[in-house]
């Protein structure tokens, strides 16, 4: 029996679908993914990103981005843009989201940019139907002539037996679940990925309507054709299992269902939803539970029915589900004002506190930013590992690339510690504006010249236009914390924007 890794859906369908421009952000969990492809580059920010595979688009050549779910807050505005603008060819946008989250900060529903931007969302429940997932993504973006993202909450790089997963049923007659409970696929002949026409290319007589008739074409025109593809995908199945309590499931969770013995609805796209597969359901069902993650996206919408249960109404927890979470709701789904305790808030010394690595060359910097008792904005990088004991250097983290935003706004001049990738990635725009509107802050630029957070991936050079707008004092490593401090201290005495660059090699990047 064989094994089928996400990565080989992946590759497969990149291959098959013909996917001819590929770029990526690093980020946990989508690196490994997108560094198995082959081809693929990685650009400097999502929102270039995605703005190259918007180009590669509109001249006729399908493309891919893969990002973090974070990634999809910077790509947010071209992509909201796109689909009243048309693009050309098919091109699709992979996300993977940190449902727990284990290697971001936050956890985040993209889910909801398939409403606010009005783009198609898929939701494949397992490795495999991410490979269909992807071929329906490409044809229906060249059908609607927008974007459509394809959501992953599935570890891509785990194997599972290939003729346990649900698309058995694009091969073949309808499949048996592991339930025993029969499975079927609403479209399940008319699957037939096709190859991209070389011919769609952005048309331009988009141009003879304003942006409001624009938006008007969209809605009576394409979103239409978008739920009618959700309501015909071959993504949806329905497993007749026992009982009259019934679950909705999406993403992961769907694969998580599918171990017990319930009637399982699998909607294949998080938006639109399938309405009419939705309503159905539930009125053949006493109860309804809706499995998805992290938030309840799915069970918002349906709330008006008294019969659904789920995150809000207190029977499953938030974040990643587990089997004994589905297995204890529909046990407990009867009682009266059942409610699950929520699980204690997770500490950093539970889940084992992450520290600046003992052979990191910056530690002594990271101490002499310690006793200069100022303010101190770090990035989403290593930076946010000083945070915690033994060093506590670092006050705040808001994002990759924001330290220098953020320290322009303190009180008094402190500090805003940022790597050289985060500064490429955004961080750029606030020492601009720090330089324009004449701000007092102390950046001091850690530059290892690789992204040692996402595997190491070598960086761009910034340090040529600095110097061309900036200022630049430069440190390097090794050095003492006495010696960092003395540099430091300097330049904190000094009115305005000061620049610190420190170089120095990451033992991990190498």
């Amino acid at each position: 029996m064989t094994k089928f890794s996400g990565f080989e859906a992946l590759r497969a369908a990149v291959s098959e679908a013909g996917v001819e421009v590929l770029t990526y952000v690093p980020g946990y969990p989508i690196t490994d993914a997108a560094e198995s492809l082959d081809g693929i580059q990685m650009v400097t920010n999502e929102k270039v990103a995605l703005e190259v595979a918007l180009g590669a688009s509109a001249t006729g050549l399908r493309s891919l981005v893969l990002v973090k779910h974070l990634g999809a807050n910077i790509l947010s505005d071209p992509l909201s843009i796109a689909p009243t603008h048309t693009i050309g060819t098919g091109l699709v946008i992979l996300v993977a989201e940190d449902v727990g989250p284990r290697g971001s900060q936050v956890e985040l529903d993209i889910r909801h940019y398939g409403s606010l931007c009005e783009v198609p969302v898929l939701d494949p429940p397992d490795p495999k139907s991410l490979g269909f997932a992807l071929h329906e993504a490409y044809d229906l973006s060249e059908e609607i002539s927008a974007p459509v993202i394809v959501r992953s909450t599935l570890d891509l790089a785990d194997e599972v037996e290939d003729d346990e997963l649900f698309n058995t049923h694009f091969n073949a007659s309808p499949n048996v679940a592991p339930n025993a409970s029969s499975c079927s696929s609403s479209n399940a002949s008319a699957f037939a990925p096709r190859a991209p026409s070389r011919s769609k290319k952005f048309d331009r007589s988009i141009w003879n309507l304003t942006a409001k008739g624009r938006h008007q074409r969209y809605r009576k025109d394409v979103m239409p054709l978008m739920s009618e593809a959700s309501e015909t995908s071959s993504l949806n199945f329905l497993c007749q299992g026992e009982g009259d309590v019934g679950i909705i499931a999406s993403g992961r969770p769907a694969r998580v269902a599918s171990e017990l013995t319930a009637p399982l609805l699998v909607t294949g796209y998080a938006h639109p939803l399938p309405w009419r597969s939705i309503r159905n359901f539930i009125q053949n069902h006493r109860k309804v539970l809706i499995a998805e993650e992290p938030a309840p996206f799915i069970e918002s919408q349906l709330r008006m029915s008294d019969k659904v249960y789920g995150k809000l109404t207190g029977d499953l927890p938030w974040g990643r589900l587990k089997p004994e979470d589905l297995k204890l709701a529909l046990d407990t789904i009867d009682s009266s004002g059942s409610v699950r305790a929520e699980d204690a808030p997770q500490t950093a010394q539970e889940r084992g506190s992450r520290d600046i690595c003992n052979d990191c060359p910056y530690w002594p910097v990271y101490e002499a930013v310690r006793d200069l008792d100022v303010p101190v904005a770090g990035d989403a990088g290593c930076n946010i590992r000083a945070v915690r004991p033994p060093l506590e250097a670092v006050d705040v983290v808001y994002g990759l690339g924001s330290s220098i935003g953020v320290a322009s706004g303190f009180a008094k001049k402190g500090i805003a510690l940022i790597g050289d990738y985060a500064l490429i990635h955004s961080g750029i725009q606030g020492l601009m504006d720090a330089l324009y509107n004449e701000r007092d802050v102390l950046v001091v630029l850690l530059q290892n010249r690789v992204a040692a957070m996402t595997g190491g991936q070598k960086v761009a050079d910034p340090t040529p236009l600095l110097e061309a707008i900036v200022k630049v004092r430069r440190l390097d490593t090794p050095t003492t914390r006495e010696a960092a401090k003395a540099v430091l201290k300097e330049e904190l005495a000094r009115e305005g924007v000061s620049l610190v660059v420190i170089s120095g090699t990451c033992p991990r990047g190498e």
